[in-house]
């Protein structure tokens, strides 16, 4: 099993089972302090077990021999991320998809000789029309908080560039959810002009164990929202970013997010790009589906009971204070975040005369699917930040 129980990250444990088959307490085999554990495959035999562990978002595979109780090192992947694992019937080989930030989702195979291991490419996913040569690899970049929690991010940099420049941060959804270094055609086509990209893992990340996710749930979602702050100092400290153009953007939470760093940092961002995302808890409990508002209680709060607190973390309460040009991009059947979100978001800067574009895709939902769509939205994104973080 993968087991977080009387610790704080996920680990590889197993359970004895009685002869009644009852079972008994939590063992963990292997662990590590500096990762959580992705995945794990034991081959038939049950002597083997494949493991990936999950390592600030870039992926690292080992072995555990079942019967010696020993882990040992399995060799570099090919990629960043990888899942999917599954053993050939004889234990001989190992499958895998793999993918990084250069190169899209491919599966291989892993053999391993007596004195080295191989892996065999099955797959090549297609990239009509992108040489892959010209991607950017993410360097990780660790930093503080502003009360000390220690945090990183993924620093896509245009090839060659040197000193500070036009960035935009980019938040991840979930909240749960956490950014890793995989293929992302967004954060490729701004980087190819010129821009930066900065995807931090804020407190509420999942893959750091289970007290950092749960950092910022329900009224500890104040210090997440500061932690775009501590994002901003990091990469301007960093000498990578110019702080007169900055962008923020994020989809889902990460819209919530990129719409509470414009309501809280007026000042701090040039332009933001708000994709689907919650700006007003009130109404988004009210017409989200049942199930999606009875898990959101926990991470936001309880509209029946905690109505005040949800008015002062919704950025719409406060939306007379954005300055920064906005893109909102939206799916008309989306019923995870309903459409309402985005039409108060684009009324009330309208009514404001702050530059808004609204682009609402109405054959979408929550996130973009189709092709057509995804290079519209793509296309639209690049171009709102080429425009307003462009030199003045």
């Amino acid at each position: 099993i993968s087991s977080n129980g009387g610790r704080d990250r996920l680990a590889f444990g197993r359970i004895a089972l009685g002869k009644d088959g009852a079972p008994g307490p939590i063992e963990i085999v292997a662990a590590r302090d500096d990762a959580e554990l992705a995945s794990f495959a034991i081959n038939d035999a049950g002597t083997l077990a494949a493991l990936l562990w999950n390592v600030a978002g870039r992926f690292e595979l080992a072995f555990e021999d079942l019967p010696r109780k020993e882990m040992r090192v399995g060799p570099k992947l090919p990629g960043d991320v990888a899942f999917g694992l599954t053993w050939s019937r004889d234990g001989a080989r190992l499958a895998l998809t793999v993918a990084g930030a250069t190169s899209p989702a491919d599966v291989f195979t892993l053999e391993e000789s007596s004195s080295f291991f191989r892996f065999s490419r099955l797959t090549e996913s297609p990239h009509a029309g992108v040489d892959l040569s010209t991607l950017v690899s993410p360097e990780l970049l660790t930093f503080k908080a502003h009360d000390g929690e220690p945090l990183s991010g993924w620093l896509y940099r245009p090839r060659g560039a040197k000193g500070s420049g036009p960035l935009v941060l980019s938040f991840h959804g979930g909240p749960e959810g956490q950014e890793v270094p995989t293929f992302r055609a967004d954060y490729q086509a701004l980087v190819s002009q010129g821009i930066a990209v900065f995807a931090p893992n804020v407190r509420g990340s999942s893959g750091f164990g289970k007290r950092f996710v749960n950092l910022d749930n329900g009224a500890l979602r104040v210090n997440a929202v500061k932690d775009i702050v501590s994002c901003v100092d990091a990469v301007v400290k960093a000498g990578v970013a110019d702080p007169k153009r900055l962008g923020i953007m994020g989809g889902s939470y990460g819209g919530y997010m990129t719409m509470a760093g414009l309501v809280d940092y007026p000042d701090t961002f040039a332009a933001g790009v708000n994709l689907f995302g919650v700006v007003n808890f009130k109404t988004f409990f009210k017409h989200t589906e049942g199930w999606m508002a009875a898990v959101s209680k926990v991470e936001y709060g309880d509209p029946d009971t905690e109505g005040d607190m949800l008015d002062r973390l919704s950025p719409l309460t406060r939306i007379d204070r954005v300055k920064a040009p906005t893109l909102v991009l939206h799916g008309a059947n989306d019923t995870n975040v309903p459409v309402i979100e985005a039409e108060q978001v684009v009324a009330s800067l309208k009514k404001r005369g702050v530059p808004v574009e609204y682009v609402l895709f109405p054959d979408e939902g929550h996130g973009f699917q189709k092709l057509p769509n995804r290079i519209r939205a793509n296309v639209a994104l690049v171009r709102w930040f080429a425009k307003w973080l462009a030199p003045q």
